[in-house]
């Protein structure tokens, strides 16, 4: 059940990670009543300023419900993975998609010590059947870092395949697991003609035999389509499958 809240959080750090992706490391304000999902692949939105010269808001609780009883000017918002969150020290890691014209994107790029964004609480879907001896990752790059956070959290004795297509080789990362790993790159996001061909990936994908687990992330309609095929094709268990459109060609995902 999701806890409706919001957060102000200020920015402790930002660093190019890789040429598509950045870090921002958040100090979370009130971090003690963040509540967390228990999925490895939870998404917090993050609440940008409207425009340069008005500040971050957020929401308020009035007679049981939020809003803006001020009148303050909405802020636009993009959804985003928890890459790591360490309560103690109310810091949240959140890796950003860099991209021409992204509000998020945008906001990254420039982000500094001391900058102000705002936040709500986590959402998650990736729910690893107990009874599972392997599991399929499969994403474009957007979703690279629940897929390495899951990696991270996944136990001894799994088999884990994951399956990341990329906009450029020099955007792999270092996957670490107590699971044995086998990670595939794909040089294709953006290019030979298609936004993504996270689908195609999919159909040239063998699954183990046994019980398993697949999770797939990345655009609306690919995601969709690796989904049909995991499960109308393979005749794979579509209880045992969570896929999340990510991003939508042509649309801010809003």
């Amino acid at each position: 059940m999701y806890h409706e809240d919001y957060f102000f959080s200020r920015v402790r750090t930002a660093e190019r990670l890789t040429p598509s992706m950045i870090r921002v490391v958040l100090e979370v304000e009130g971090a003690d009543r963040l509540v967390e999902t228990g999925h490895a692949d939870e998404w917090i939105r993050l609440a940008f300023a409207p425009d340069d010269e008005t500040p971050v808001s957020l929401p308020v609780l009035s007679n049981g419900k939020w809003g803006r009883p001020d009148g303050s000017k909405a802020c636009p918002n993009r959804p985003y993975t928890i890459r790591h969150w360490d309560r103690e020290r109310a810091e949240m890691v959140v890796d950003l998609v860099v991209h021409e014209g992204g509000v998020g994107a945008t906001w990254a790029l420039a982000a500094k010590p001391g900058d102000m964004v705002g936040l709500c609480n986590p959402e998650g879907r990736y729910r690893l059947p107990v009874d599972a001896r392997w599991i399929v990752l499969l994403c474009d790059i957007t979703g690279l870092p629940a897929a390495a956070r899951i990696l991270e959290e996944l136990p001894a004795g799994i088999a884990a395949k994951v399956h990341v297509e990329l906009p450029d080789m020099a955007d792999r990362q270092a996957l670490t697991s107590q699971a044995d790993i086998i990670a595939f790159w794909y040089d294709s996001f953006g290019k030979h003609g298609r936004a993504s061909r996270l689908d195609e990936i999919a159909r040239d994908i063998r699954l183990p035999g046994g019980p398993g687990y697949i999770w797939i992330a990345g655009e609306a309609t690919c995601v969709s389509e690796s989904r049909k095929h995991f499960r109308d094709a393979l005749g794979f268990d579509k209880q045992r499958i969570t896929a999340v459109g990510y991003w939508i060609l042509g649309q801010a995902r809003v």
